[in-house]
């Protein structure tokens, strides 16, 4: 109980030290370039958080997650650029339909495993991004939805970049709380408990297609709100934003945290965005057009190397360091 116990409040000394350290940033730099980037940080930060809590505490492989953020993302963008909604009340009613799609897909995908599972949520991807390329009366086409307005809140409008940094970093800590908690609980204990073994979970009379869809759902609004702030904070959407090198992406982000800790894919999530940033310009050298499809190349490249020498990812290596830190000072 001690061990419990002291893990929580270092868990808990880790949030409140990201918090300070969110909310002082701003303060520290005036750079927009700095600010803008923290802004894809906490974007991509909500996504790789709940693909996380799927892939490595759930045990469900799905690949679904660009999709979410996809429709969540056009949702809100159409409704608002209609006129339909303003465009806090059309990321609500994204994030509802989309709540609503993934616990209807989810009765059905969710009996799958393994690699079938992971096959049908990546057809699932792929059945998104065609139909939203392919519906250009409704969506703009592969030609992207444009005249997107900016989120506006009562009557203050998110124009700055600061503005959607603070947005941003709201929902990815809330989103962190909110998934820690319940990892940490009853429900964390059952979805731990199905991922090792299904049987056993079942015969202990834990509901397992229940909590599957619980965690399943919560996962896809959050990117569904995700994908909104996306889309307000570019103006502008397409469909190759949320095609295959996203989810190569994602899964970099994932690797590189590691996904056994709630808070891993986030640190793997700000680490991979900065080494992207840092490496682009030498890229250009190499390969003076850097597409999407390249970055997926830089992105493979990152897995199979940290999958060879840091299987665990840095929170596993920071936990092994800590750990023989540890036993050097005699500590037990």
């Amino acid at each position: 109980m001690r061990t419990m116990g002291a893990k929580s409040r270092f868990d808990s000394y880790l949030f409140v030290l990201l918090v300070s350290v969110i909310l002082l940033l701003p303060l520290w730099t005036k750079s927009s370039y700095v600010i803008s980037v923290m802004v894809f940080v906490a974007i991509f930060g909500v996504l790789t958080l709940g693909m996380g809590v799927l892939l490595e505490q759930a045990g469900l492989f799905s690949l679904a997650h660009p999709s979410w953020f996809a429709l969540g993302a056009y949702a809100a963008g159409i409704l608002a650029v209609r006129g339909i909604m303003p465009p806090w009340a059309a990321m609500l009613a994204g994030a509802l339909g989309v709540g609503v799609l993934s616990y209807l897909m989810g009765l059905g995908l969710l009996r799958l495993k393994g690699y079938y599972l992971a096959c049908a949520t990546f057809a699932l991807l792929l059945i998104v991004v065609i139909v939203l390329g392919q519906l250009g009366s409704l969506t703009g086409g592969h030609e992207g939805l444009m005249g997107v307005p900016p989120l506006s809140i009562g009557g203050f409008v998110f124009q700055r970049d600061i503005h959607y940094y603070y947005l941003g970093w709201a929902l990815c800590l809330g989103c962190l709380l909110v998934l820690s908690n319940i990892m940490n609980g009853r429900v964390g204990r059952a979805i731990k408990a199905f991922r090792d073994s299904e049987v056993a979970a079942k015969s202990l009379g834990v509901n397992v297609l229940k909590y599957k869809l619980q965690i399943f759902v919560l996962t896809a609004v959050m990117a569904s709100l995700n994908g909104s702030i996306f889309c307000f904070y570019l103006r502008f959407t397409n469909p190759e934003m949320y095609s295959f090198p996203l989810l190569i992406e994602l899964i970099t982000m994932l690797v590189v945290g590691g996904g056994m800790k709630v808070h891993g894919p986030l640190l793997g999530c700000f680490v991979t965005v900065w080494l992207r940033e840092l490496i682009h310009p030498y890229l250009g050298d190499i390969l003076p057009v850097l597409t999407a499809e390249v970055d997926a190349i830089f992105f493979g490249a990152i897995i199979v190397v940290i999958l060879i020498f840091m299987p665990g990812g840095l929170t596993g290596w920071l936990e092994e360091a800590l750990r023989y830190g540890r036993k050097a000072v005699g500590q037990t």
